[in-house]
C-alpha cells in the first residue's frame, strides 16, 4: 500500500473516532441530565406516579404500567400540561380512576408499579411510547394527534 494511500486511510479513521466520541459525549451527557433531573422527584410524586400505574393499567403488565408512567412524564415536559406528575394526575377528566375513591386492592401490583416509577427516574427503561402524551382504550385518536403504538388494551399517541 502507498504511503498516500496509508494516510488517507489514517485520516479518515481520526474522524471516524472523533465523531463516534461526539456521539457517546452526547449520549452520556444525556443519560445523566434525564437521571439527575428524574432523581428530583420527591416520595409524594412517586406515588402519584405509582398509583396512577397501577389503577390505569396494572392488567397490561410491566409494559402498560411502564408505558403510563411515561406518558405522566412526557406531559411534565409538554408546556400544555402540569410540570409535575401529581398535577397531571390530578388534571379533571385524564385518568379514569382519580377522584373516585379507588383503593389498592393488589399491594404486589402497586409494589411492581413503585419499583417501575423508581427504574423509570433511573433511567433504566427506555420510553415504551415513543413521546406519547395521550393514550386510551378506545383506540381513537385525540384530536391533533398521531398514533404512536399499542400496548396491551390501550393506545398510545403523540
Amino acid at each position: 500500500m502507498k504511503l498516500s494511500s496509508k494516510l488517507k486511510t489514517l485520516g479518515k479513521l481520526k474522524t471516524l473516532v472523533r465523531s463516534a466520541s461526539i456521539c457517546l459525549i452526547f449520549i452520556l451527557s444525556f443519560a445523566v441530565t434525564s437521571t439527575l433531573e428524574a432523581k428530583s422527584y420527591d416520595s409524594t410524586q412517586i406515588s402519584c406516579m405509582a398509583k396512577n400505574a397501577y389503577h390505569e393499567s396494572r392488567g397490561d403488565g410491566e409494559k402498560g404500567m411502564l408505558a403510563t408512567i411515561f406518558v405522566v412524564l412526557n406531559r411534565t415536559k409538554d408546556s400544555r400540561f402540569p410540570s409535575t406528575p401529581c398535577k397531571v394526575i390530578a388534571q379533571p377528566n385524564q385518568f379514569e380512576w382519580y377522584g373516585k375513591g379507588k383503593t389498592i386492592k393488589e399491594p404486589k401490583e402497586y409494589d411492581k408499579a413503585k419499583q417501575l416509577v423508581h427504574e423509570v427516574l433511573d433511567g433504566k427503561h427506555k420510553d415504551v411510547t415513543y413521546g406519547a402524551i395521550y393514550f386510551n382504550a378506545h383506540h381513537k385518536s385525540p384530536k391533533n394527534s398521531k398514533f404512536a403504538v399499542r400496548i396491551g388494551n390501550h393506545s398510545f399517541f403523540k
